[in-house]
């Protein structure tokens, strides 16, 4: 442990407070590092890639000028080449673990862990727990997949270490799961709690079946929490409110080892450590940096680590927080916005459901569903409990500027994601 004191702000404050310039030039030198190994190892995936742009190994372009990749671009690659393709750096034979992503856009992917890069994703998750106020002696549950789901590779290594007991209790996949869970948690008692959105209104749901108070529960607990729409104040502080929590949003990328993000107590943004990551937040059409405060796909390129990544194009939509956090904290920081794939444009606008869910905040914040594409109007499935379809459509045609269309369909017939939920159709 960097220092014995439980109230210090940062895990390792000498690496994840390095001045901005220094942070620069780790970069600069490990993205050149980074570039060289394309050839060195070789990767011929990328190789191919950059030489038909007209780059060789001894001259890195502008990282804004190299070609981004996709996980689509991956999975082409894998399908011209099985089983594995030629894009990765850490092959199936030096893979210490194997992890796969849930697949929430798309079919699960295959992740390969090297020895090495478990090692710093553990250093990396001790900056991650510490932010959010877990301490040694806490019980810390949590409702992600087992198996082969990246949480469950890890194994928990972070929290051992750190003295955490850690209550594994996976999805509630029926109602009489998530009863059980509530009911071992009141039994063994819980200091914090990671879930998704859905998950918190399922297990709130149980709770009350049971004739058990979710919020006795929680009181006083940190509450890690993947739902966007708590990234902005007022729905957190209602959370908060709710259930007597300290609410952390999390986020992350589970094909990128060790990319696990959270916000401080100050909710500035989704700290991402800057020791082994740089993202950009670019247009989706031209792969350029926007402006501050424009929306744009964020674009990761890392170095550090066995698993290579330059310029991959995550596809979520995100906001660069450029300010001076005052937890100290320097590197990347962001708001994320939502996928790109969930998107609808309309006149020409990307909507996505995080617009959606906050116009509606107001109105209690209904369940909802949203037509991804590109359409004349704003199409909108609502729950019709806390308000009806004409003052649904007056909130999200004055607070979005587009046409719209709502549907209003009974309370409790729009589906409820056991992990991470997906507001489109």
């Amino acid at each position: 442990m960097p220092n014995d004191n439980p109230d210090r702000e940062l895990w390792d404050e000498s690496v994840q407070s390095v001045d901005p310039a220094t942070l620069r030039r780790q970069a600069e030198e490990g993205l050149q590092a980074q570039w060289e190994r394309v050839w060195d190892l070789p990767l011929p995936f990328y190789q191919e890639r950059y030489e038909r742009a007209g780059f060789s190994r001894d001259q890195m372009p502008a990282l804004e000028d190299i070609p981004r990749t996709t996980k689509a671009d991956h999975r082409q690659n894998e399908a011209e080449h099985p089983p594995w393709g030629t894009h990765r750096s850490v092959s199936l034979e030096q893979a210490a673990r194997l992890a796969v992503t849930t697949g929430t856009t798309g079919k699960p992917w295959m992740i390969f862990y090297s020895a090495r890069d478990l090692d710093t994703m553990v250093e990396m998750q001790f900056q991650h727990t510490w932010r959010t106020g877990v301490r040694s002696g806490d019980h810390f549950t949590h409702s992600w997949p087992g198996g082969l789901y990246p949480t469950a590779v890890l194994g928990g290594r972070h929290l051992l270490a750190l003295g955490i007991l850690e209550i594994p209790v996976g999805p509630p996949f029926t109602p009489e799961q998530a009863a059980s869970h509530v009911e071992l948690w009141r039994d063994l008692g819980v200091d914090a709690l990671m879930c998704t959105g859905s998950q918190l209104q399922t297990y709130d749901s149980a709770a009350r079946s049971i004739g058990v108070d979710l919020a006795d529960i929680l009181s006083g607990a940190k509450l890690m929490f993947l739902e966007a729409s708590c990234q902005m104040e007022g729905p957190r502080k209602r959370v908060e409110s709710a259930y007597g929590v300290r609410l952390h949003n999390i986020s992350g990328a589970g094909e990128i080892p060790g990319f696990v993000t959270s916000d401080c107590r100050f909710h500035t943004g989704l700290h991402a450590p800057g020791s082994n990551y740089l993202v950009q937040v670019c247009d989706p059409e031209t792969g350029k940096p926007v402006g501050p405060g424009e929306r744009g796909t964020m674009v990761l390129s890392m170095w550090g680590l066995d698993a290579f990544y330059l310029r991959y194009d995550i596809e979520d939509i995100v906001i660069e927080s450029t300010e001076p956090c005052p937890c100290g904290q320097t590197g990347p920081r962001y708001t994320l916005i939502g996928r790109g794939a969930d998107k609808a444009i309309v006149d020409g606008r990307m909507i996505l459901p995080l617009d959606v869910q906050l116009a509606l905040d107001d109105l209690g914040a209904p369940e909802f569903v949203l037509s991804a594409g590109e359409h004349s109007e704003l199409q909108v499935r609502v729950e019709s409990e806390a308000a009806g379809a004409e003052q649904v459509r007056g909130a999200l045609a004055e607070q979005l500027g587009v046409p719209v269309l709502v549907e209003e369909v009974a309370t409790g017939s729009l589906p409820r994601a056991t992990f991470k939920p997906r507001r489109i159709a």
